[in-house]
């Protein structure tokens, strides 16, 4: 298990620098989701009824373990590396599998191979379902918990609620219908529970999060920097709506619920968000939660709480490489690299794409090797114990997303001369030339894709926006054919399969 302090080193009274890789209470085993039964919950056990989520520091810590579910375990990677480097990134054609060296999941996800028994498929499951019962367990329990101030209640009550929510949108965005647990349950009671329709799902999701709202704060002190916030709640529903206004769900009654929540977050800029004034400040360890609205929590120094997604996209650096680190690396350029797609995808002058990506690199053998990756979270100068333990934040939304949906959204209404200014506000810090006002809506939709590309390349991003364009089929087919792969998908494809284990436990068809 893992523990989390929110960024900074005192989150809570415990002092897990200290403690290094000591359990936090609220992560324990109560009711958890096990490697081999997944959604299967063990039943909790009378210490847990008795001596656990009955004091406000005990629920504190609690919390704190349903963030930690986000982060790595051991090679498990977490929600950056499985959601959305894997499930994600490596799904669009921004990643080429070029060779399949020892059935990696990478391959079959990038080639379309992956089926319900692809381990990364029960990982995503696991993983999601982790935090939903780690978020149940507290939400069963906090209204019996006596506080001495009831809006520090209402708060953690209420980052819970989008957290879980949170996980919701994840798990539908990559399975589709799946079944939806607000308690704890019992085994039993799990294996009878079914999937649930993407309309009660985003019904759901979107109002526990609008629920919300109202608890969290519009900032949070230092050592308490990393918490949902007010504006991180406004611009997920922007997201959420958006996704729902778009394929499969269609439901154009999202539009303008989509704008108001991220109009909502533009309004907070100057006060409690901050636009970042060059790009490549968004992607140092010194700017974690200053210019992101919603970032997974990583820490350096062997605390099982640093990231891995650097060490998974970029090579093994020789020492005379400025971006050498003692540290191995996963990649291997003769297996998954970046696509010359995305590369030929930059502007000419587009200054994120030498901050996102790189061509070549000096070997351990000292020699030039020519090979395509990301670079955009690998720090040089950066001391790591382990290739698990970079310390950089990652982005699950930024504000340059925010401003870029608020801008679909008004060419979507038919306001494309005001969402101008919008996308070229993003342009402009990339280096790139203002767009006229006078754009068609249709030339505004195509530089609007092409910017969100570059933008957030290697962030997990560009794949779930070709789904809800409903692109990704065209998308994915001509890079296939470009690359001579021998294979084309249909929208079936735009969702993984169940995991063969759930399908034998709980009976799941595997219907979209």
């Amino acid at each position: 298990m893992k523990t989390i302090n929110i960024k900074n080193k005192s989150l809570l009274p415990l002092n897990f620098n200290t403690l290094g890789k000591a359990l936090l209470f609220g992560a324990l085993t109560f009711g958890t989701v096990s490697c081999e039964k997944d959604l299967m919950l063990e039943p909790e056990n009378n210490i847990t009824q008795t001596s656990f989520y009955t004091t406000e520091l005990q629920i504190q810590q609690a919390v704190s373990g349903v963030y930690s579910a986000m982060i790595n375990s051991s090679s498990r990677g977490g929600f950056d590396v499985n959601y959305y480097l894997l499930a994600s990134e490596v799904r669009s054609n921004n990643f080429n599998a070029i060779s399949q060296n020892g059935n990696r999941d990478y391959f079959a996800i990038n080639r379309f191979q992956d089926t319900s028994s692809t381990e990364e498929m029960a990982i995503l499951w696991d993983d999601a379902y982790q935090l939903v019962t780690y978020a149940n367990n507290i939400l069963a329990r906090i209204d019996a918990v006596p506080f001495a101030d009831p809006t520090i209640k209402e708060q953690y009550r209420s980052e819970v609620k989008f957290l879980r929510a949170y996980a919701y949108f994840e798990l539908m965005r990559a399975f589709g219908k799946v079944p939806l647990i607000d308690k704890p349950v019992t085994p039993n009671e799990a294996a009878a529970i079914p999937r649930t329709d993407l309309a009660t799902l985003y019904n759901f999701i979107t109002s526990e999060i609008e629920a919300s709202v109202a608890g969290l704060k519009n900032t949070y002190d230092a050592k308490n920097k990393g918490r949902i916030t007010k504006s991180a709640a406004h611009a997920m529903l922007g997201r959420i709506y958006l996704t729902g206004n778009g394929y499969p769900l269609n439901n154009s009654s999202y539009l303008t619920k989509a704008k108001d929540h991220l109009f909502a977050v533009i309004q907070a800029e100057g006060q409690f968000v901050t636009f970042a004034p060059t790009y490549a400040e968004l992607f140092k360890s010194v700017n974690d939660n200053k210019y992101h609205l919603f970032e997974i929590q990583h820490i350096s120094g062997g605390l099982s709480q640093g990231s891995y997604l650097p060490s998974f996209v970029s090579p093994n650096f020789g020492v005379n490489d400025p971006l050498y680190n003692a540290q191995s690396s996963l990649y291997s350029s003769a297996e998954l690299g970046v696509s010359t797609s995305l590369l030929n995808s930059y502007e000419t002058g587009d200054l994120r794409k030498n901050i996102t990506t790189k061509t070549s690199f000096i070997a351990q053998n000292g020699q030039t090797d020519n090979a395509n990756y990301f670079i955009k979270f690998r720090e040089p100068g950066i001391t790591i114990s382990g290739r698990y333990d970079w310390p950089i934040n990652f982005p699950i939304i930024r504000y340059a997303d925010v401003i870029l949906m608020y801008a679909e959204v008004l060419n979507n209404q038919g306001s494309t001369s005001t969402a101008v200014p919008y996308l070229n506000r993003i342009r402009q810090r990339a280096g790139l030339a203002a767009l006229p006002t006078s754009i068609s809506a249709a030339d505004f939709t195509t530089a609007l894709r092409r910017e969100r590309r570059s933008e957030f390349a290697g962030e997990g991003v560009y794949w779930h926006d070709l789904v809800r364009w409903n692109t990704g089929v065209s998308v994915i087919n001509a890079a296939a054919a470009a690359n001579n792969y021998n294979f084309t998908i249909t929208t079936n494809d735009y969702l993984y399969q169940i995991p063969l284990n759930q399908v034998q436990i709980a009976g799941y068809d595997q219907n979209p």
